[in-house]
């Protein structure tokens, strides 16, 4: 009986998918092919880790490093509890300000974290709107995570997403 392959680290595939994601915006046409190559063969082996590296292309636009300075933080207890909600398949609720001023209170399937130059988002199915919302980590109060487990749908809530983010949906 041949060996299970070994489960990655999660932590360690987040930061390779990441990684390969920003391949494109290293100037080297070379290394950008070959990154676009490995996610496309792991669509084949790993659909969500190619759905998410795909996710990663367009929204992290750039490096953390080129973010601007004035751009608020995301507290790191909120993004510790949402990066375990998003691993656990667990849904959060949470009060949210919109860059209007308006609070509302949500309850979502986290997604994904995205890093785009505004600050860090949050990409997840909002069962309010009943479709795919963005909300800064910066504006999210009082996060709590709730009960349940969406595991079954993820894969078809990641594939959602990106028709959506794509302009396909």
């Amino acid at each position: 009986m041949p060996n299970p392959a070994p489960v990655l680290d999660p932590d360690l595939r987040d930061a390779a998918l990441r990684g390969l994601a920003l391949a494109g915006y290293r100037g080297d046409p070379v290394t950008a092919a070959a990154a676009n190559a490995a996610i496309e063969r792991l669509s084949r082996t790993d659909p969500e880790g190619a759905l998410l590296a795909r996710l990663y292309q367009m929204l992290d636009v750039r490096p953390a490093q080129y973010w601007p300075q004035d751009v608020p933080k995301a507290a790191a207890a909120d993004l510790a509890t949402l990066h375990g909600a998003i691993r656990a398949c667990q849904p959060v609720s949470f009060s949210y300000t919109d860059l209007s001023g308006n609070e509302t209170a949500r309850t979502v399937l986290p997604l994904v974290l995205v890093h785009p130059p505004q600050g860090v988002k949050l990409l997840a199915w909002c069962e309010e709107r009943e479709d795919f919302r963005q909300f800064f980590v910066r504006a999210i109060r009082r996060l709590t995570p709730g009960a349940g487990n969406f595991g079954e749908d993820r894969l078809a809530l990641l594939q959602g997403l990106l028709k959506k983010e794509a302009g396909q949906a």
